[in-house]
């Protein structure tokens, strides 16, 4: 494949405790198939209290990767990208987690995908990420990695023009000129786990940005959850949900209007039972319960983090 400056990449990772599996990224990095004189790696600590700093030290001294480190002290992850933002120098951004483990040929494929854009200086593109073999994959698992309470890759429709809840910046390629155009990026004030990436791709939507989806940019989440550590998080979902309504009151069709998250929200008990019972057959028995099942315990725990802390 045809390499030039145009097609160097700025990798962003954001990172919070999680020196081990972090490791595993940088690896899968040095084994790609696009030479690492065409990418830098720039990590932005969050405040981790374990031995992260230690281990991206130890790993530079021998590794062939451009690594940049940044530590900042619990900002969250949208000041974390800002602020790798700020330092990038290639013309195009990658955006993955710092539980997202590459395939071989991931860069590759973003790229060339990228510029067979007709207009890829207007656009973004998502690439798939999916379990891996090595954990163990419950009913629920597949669930949430297709079908939209964290990724939903089975209700894409095609490959262009996706709608904004598709900007997952766990996997996601866009050109830095797009980013250096806007007043701020991500949105500083989601001071609560989740939004903040998707009111950004949001805004990128409304000012003509298109987004698109390649599969072929493949990536494993090794962040096992099983239903119930699951229900907490959608909880902080739900808090966060105030804050970015209040930014765009215009989107209570897709955050939930009040009212009726409160009339969710009074099945609360209900779901918690259904949530104990459901996460054991899940768990131990590898029993798959229907997506309305999912959806009813998933949504009433975001209705209740919602609700409670709405003013």
């Amino acid at each position: 494949m045809k390499k030039n400056v145009r097609e160097k990449i700025s990798i962003i990772i954001p990172t919070y405790n999680r020196s081990a599996i972090l490791k595993m990224v940088l690896k899968s990095l040095e084994n790609q198939s696009l030479g690492a004189q065409f990418f830098e790696v720039l990590i932005v600590d969050d405040g981790s209290k374990d031995d992260t700093a230690e281990m991206i030290r130890k790993f530079s001294e021998s590794s062939n990767l451009l690594i940049r480190y940044f530590f900042q002290k619990n900002k969250k992850q949208g000041a974390a990208r800002n602020l790798a933002i700020k330092n990038a120098v290639m013309p195009l951004i990658l955006f993955i987690g710092d539980d997202i483990v590459p395939e071989s040929t991931f860069l590759e494929n973003h790229i060339r995908f990228y510029t067979a854009l007709e207009k890829p200086a207007q656009s973004c593109v998502i690439g798939y990420t999916t379990w891996p073999d090595e954990i163990k994959v419950t009913p629920f698992m597949r669930y949430i990695g297709e079908f939209g309470h964290q990724f939903g890759y089975s209700l894409i429709n095609g490959k262009g023009n996706l709608p904004f809840n598709f900007f997952y910046t766990s996997n996601l390629l866009i050109p830095a000129v797009i980013l250096q155009q806007q007043d701020y990026c991500f949105d500083e004030d989601f001071d609560i786990y989740g939004w903040e990436d998707i009111e950004f791709g949001f805004r990128l939507g409304n000012k003509g940005i298109k987004l698109f989806y390649n599969p072929d940019a493949m990536a494993y989440h090794f962040h096992p959850v099983d239903l119930i550590s699951f229900c907490r998080r959608q909880e902080n979902v739900g808090r966060a949900s105030n804050i970015f309504i209040k930014k765009h009151p215009e989107l209570s069709w897709f955050l939930g209007d009040r009212m009726h998250l409160s009339k969710t929200a009074s099945f609360y008990l209900r779901a918690s039972l259904q949530k104990m019972v459901v996460n054991i057959f899940d768990r131990w028995f590898g029993f798959s319960f229907s997506h309305e099942r999912y959806r009813f315990i998933l949504d009433t725990h975001y209705a209740k983090g919602a609700t409670d802390h709405y003013n």
